[in-house]
């Protein structure tokens, strides 16, 4: 069966993707949002409401909206971020 291709925002922020590609918190987690070409941030360890909110946004959107980016690569540059891109299928 296809993968359907669900519709990317028309900028894609590279920097923020790369940035949190090379991100080494494990405390936080990063997420590409399809709708805005941004990245948006959560802090695991953070139990604000506000926090909470953005999660469960992530979350519900995940795999549709939203996309994990998996940091770890302190060396990321556009050549990473055009890889993960092109894995992620966008």
């Amino acid at each position: 069966m296809p993968r359907e291709t669900k519709r990317v925002a028309a900028t894609l922020n590279r920097e923020q993707i790369r940035a949190a590609l090379a991100q080494n918190d494990p405390a936080r987690s990063f997420y590409l949002d399809l709708e805005t070409g941004a990245v948006v941030q959560i802090d695991e360890n953070d139990d604000s409401p506000a926090n909470d909110e953005l999660r469960t946004l992530v979350m519900e959107g995940y795999g549709d909206r939203f996309r994990y980016i998996p940091g770890g690569n302190t060396s990321a540059d556009d050549a990473a971020v055009a890889v993960w891109i092109e894995a992620e299928g966008l």
